[in-house]
């Protein structure tokens, strides 16, 4: 199958501080900013992911319409819920899961009806998996505001959630079901579905990929000599027939691919046109070179042809006799950039050729009309050397990156009307599905579904349909699909029917029900539920809603705020004891008054204010640094008149002026402020960083006070003094 990636974001637990060799004023912002964000528990994604069956359970034997299973109620479940999950979110997510905090949704609500809802309708328990719980993998895998150790949390959250599938006996046995429920199946069960009629006249080479092991994919077309593809490289089978391109490729020798050129180029026989049919599922859209999906070739400059890939669009060349076309066969005929006809899911493409109208591209059975920039002419000069590859190029240089589910090559260009028949017809690995509904509506009823894999995380369930050995007169009204025990929340496209059954064969819907894995194929097993079925009713009562949000007119302001220029310039005023009319500070205030903050938002902060901050409090810091008696009131007996290397020779002497500017400016024992223990650091690194190289000759009393309006700006300028 093809590979994914999952990433997710590292967030340190509640309270930690991260330190890094920041700049003073980068510091602070950071220490005078920090708090904890409440992210949305919701986020993220799992393929285990479902609400629990609270209205009957899962019949544990196949077969057994009475089966047993985790029957209990929804009352059962909520009080389980209460006295094991529920706790654990009161305890540590009321913050922002509570419903009145900014997290959604809302889990950690008072009334454990209310938070039981929003844990199961937004699929975030897995009784029969645990572990895999949205509310355990937020904490073991994404560290989402872990309470202490992650790991531990994660473990505490897994545990409360296996006692309330203990307490419910989800899965256990010895509880009749409750609710209005099938008997289960797995794919086991199933037996393949032909499906609609494909045209299969003119077909020279067929590969339907059903072996599922080995390393040959046949050509089961019976034209001879059967073009075989050997596998090589990253290619892998898929479950529900077909392969999954990575780097390799599957490629038929020469001289089984000669067929091609007999049936279709040679020119005292060959048919002069032809049709690559194909199911392809493209890996992505970024693919270039074209990177081939399926060539006729040698190398990458000579081709009979091929289709290929070129981000959105697919690309078609062929090789004919006229000059204007080349050994490889181009000018392509490629989809236009603006309809991105080529798309990374599920897609069924055909590519025809004949004498007439040349080169043509269907896509999900409907040509493209793009027409072909070159005429059309024969196919004399095909080289019968070639060989057939699908995923990559004879010599391995334009790979492919995707699945390929059906590949048909014809020795005619098929009609518009057997494209869509065969479009029509589907691909791949279908089974019937016969669930027996027959406790409820009598014997030899059943509900037929056609149920294939999609991809690698969801099924396909298809046109259910009531079936019954005679006429009836019943109701059947919402019907979901049980996965292992749980109601997926997603893709639940039949809870609508609400239908009345009058015939002995009745389709209940068109549609199709994308329904995401849990185990796997190999163990998932289903059932469906129902709300009303016959006589008998299990009416779904959904649970009290949640406390409406608060009403908020536009965007909430932050709790945090910047001042506002007067207010910068009277607070570094009154910080440093220096008259704002003073010549320095005036002018500074003057010229800078336009590029400093106009309002309290801090959403409205940006860099160049940041700079106007700096700039002033240089002035304020040099007035007070160079006004003896100010600089005597504030910093007590430290040295300015001495060089350098004497004045911040010692702890004690930097003490003397550190520590007055950080009481004066971020204040003793405030809690949202730093601390000098916090702050020191980071300043004794600045003045390290100044005086370094210096001597009494070379850095005298000048630097000293320098040093000194360097460390007093830092913090005046800082996040400590400019936010509130």
């Amino acid at each position: 199958m093809a590979k994914g990636t999952n990433s997710s974001s590292h967030r340190s637990p509640r309270g930690q501080r991260a330190h890094g060799r920041l700049g003073p004023v980068l510091c602070l912002v950071a220490f005078a900013a920090l708090g904890t964000a409440c992210g949305d528990y919701g986020g993220g994604s799992s393929s285990n992911l479902g609400g629990v069956v609270t209205s009957g359970g899962l019949p544990n034997t196949p077969g057994d319409p009475g089966g047993t299973g985790g029957g209990a109620t929804t009352e059962e479940n909520i009080t389980a819920f209460s006295q094991t999950v529920h706790p654990i979110l009161r305890d540590n997510c009321v913050d922002c899961h509570a419903g009145s905090g900014p997290g959604t949704p809302h889990i950690a609500n008072a009334d454990a009806a209310v938070a039981y809802a929003a844990v199961v309708d937004n699929q975030k328990v897995n009784l029969g998996n645990p572990e895999q719980s949205r509310l355990v993998r937020r904490l073991v895998a994404d560290f989402h505001h872990c309470w202490s150790n992650c790991v531990m949390d994660g473990a505490q959250m897994q545990a409360a959630i296996q006692a309330w599938a203990d307490m419910v006996d989800f899965g256990g046995g010895g509880t009749t079901v409750a609710g209005i429920v099938s008997n289960s199946l797995g794919f086991s069960d199933g037996f393949e579905d032909e499906g609609q009629e494909r045209y299969r006249d003119n077909v020279i080479a067929l590969y339907e990929f059903k072996e599922g092991e080995g390393t040959v994919a046949a050509d089961t077309s019976g034209v001879d000599p059967a073009m075989d593809l050997a596998l090589e490289g990253s290619v892998e089978w898929m479950s529900n027939y077909g392969l999954s391109f990575e780097e390799g490729r599957a490629m038929a020798s020469r001289e089984s691919s000669r067929k091609l050129f007999d049936r279709i180029a040679e020119p005292n026989g060959g048919s002069q046109q032809f049709s690559v049919e194909a199911w392809v599922i493209p890996g992505n859209v970024d693919q270039e070179g074209p990177a081939r999906i399926i060539s006729y070739s040698r190398g990458t400059g000579q081709r009979n042809f091929h289709l290929g890939q070129v981000l959105y669009n697919y690309n078609f060349r062929n090789r004919t006799i006229l000059p204007e076309v080349d050994d490889n066969g181009r000018p392509a005929l490629q989809t236009p950039d603006a309809e991105q006809d080529l798309q990374a899911t599920q897609q069924h493409v055909v590519v025809t050729y004949d004498q007439y109208r040349g080169r043509r591209i269907y896509v999900n059975g409907r040509w493209t009309d793009d027409e072909d920039p070159v005429p059309a002419s024969r196919l004399w000069n095909w080289d019968p050397e070639f060989n057939f590859v699908l995923g990559n190029e004879t010599s391995s240089n334009r790979p492919w990156e995707g699945r390929v589910q059906l590949v048909v090559v014809y020795d005619v260009a098929l009609t518009d009307a057997q494209i869509t028949q065969n479009f029509n017809a589907g691909v791949g690995k279908r089974l019937v599905f016969r669930f027996d509904v027959s406790q409820w509506t009598g014997p030899g009823t059943f509900i037929e579904f056609v149920v294939s894999e999609l991809d690698e995380y969801s099924y396909l369930f298809c046109t259910p349909t009531f079936i019954s050995p005679g006429v009836t007169n019943l109701r059947l009204s919402n019907m979901r699909i049980v996965v292992n025990g749980q109601i997926p929340v997603s893709g639940q496209a039949f809870v609508n029917v609400d239908a009345q059954i009058t015939s002995t064969r009745q389709e209940l819907s068109p549609q199709c029900s994308v329904i995401p894995k849990d185990a796997g194929p190999d163990s998932d097993v289903f059932a469906l539920d129902f709300e009303y079925l016959g006589e008998f009713e299990n009416p779904i009562v959904p649970p009290p809603p949640g406390p409406l949000p608060p009403r908020e007119f536009g965007e909430a302001l932050p709790t945090e705020g910047v001042r506002s220029f007067e207010r910068v310039n009277e607070t570094m005023a009154i910080l440093t004891g220096v008259d704002p009319n003073a010549s320095g500070p005036q002018a500074a205030f003057a010229e800078l008054t336009q590029q400093l903050p106009g309002g309290v938002d801090l959403r409205a902060f940006s860099s160049s204010q940041q700079v106007a901050i700096s700039k002033l409090s240089l002035e304020y810091c040099d007035t007070l640094i160079e006004t003896p008696a100010l600089r005597g009131a504030l910093f007590p007996g430290f040295p300015f008149d001495q060089p350098a290397t004497v004045a911040y020779g010692t702890p004690a002497s930097r003490d003397l002026l550190i520590d007055p500017l950080v009481d004066r400016m971020s204040g003793v024992n405030v809690a949202n402020q730093p601390s000098r223990a916090e702050v020191r650091p980071i300043l004794d690194g600045l003045i390290d960083e100044l005086i370094l190289g210096c001597d009494a000759a070379t850095c005298g009393a000048d630097r000293t006070r320098t040093v000194g309006k360097a460390v007093c700006s830092a913090l005046l300028s800082s996040a400590a003094v400019s936010m509130h």
